[in-house]
């Protein structure tokens, strides 16, 4: 399990790393300057100015690394070559899905197993899109 996890961090960590990047990229360097204009220190002009403006970016990251979360199968298929695991330690939803519809040939299940992770990849973000405040009204 320890390698399953060390071989998606390793997977995911560069591209996240790359949206972050490019949402820094994008604040403006004069939004800085006037917070240093103000008196602010390093630490408050992280939290003032740099922590507000990447949360469209934390936001997406947070979304898409749920998703490839619940959407894991390749790393398991190939860590144990196939879908058998020591005690099933390595089957991830997808891969459950994958042995009941495609080497069980149970279709109709597997749609069913398709089908929760859908809503439950659904109501996780939904949640975390509530908690960030992305449904919140903008006062005028």
């Amino acid at each position: 399990m320890f390698a399953l996890l060390v071989l998606c961090c390793w997977r995911w960590t560069g591209v996240n790393m790359l949206y972050f990047i490019s949402g820094l990229k994008g604040i403006d360097k004069a939004l800085y300057e006037s917070a240093e204009i103000d008196g602010a220190n390093s630490w408050q002009k992280f939290r003032y100015v740099t922590i507000p403006l990447l949360k469209p970016t934390t936001i997406y990251v947070l979304t898409i690394s749920i998703y490839a979360g619940l959407a894991m199968f390749l790393e398991s298929f190939m860590l144990w070559n196939g879908n058998s695991s020591p005690k099933n330690i390595g089957l991830t939803i997808v891969g459950y899905l994958y042995k009941r519809g495609i080497e069980k040939n149970q279709m109709g299940y597997a749609s069913a197993v398709g089908l929760v992770l859908l809503v439950i990849a659904l109501i996780i973000n939904v949640v975390q899109l509530v908690l960030n405040g992305s449904f919140k009204k903008e006062e005028k």
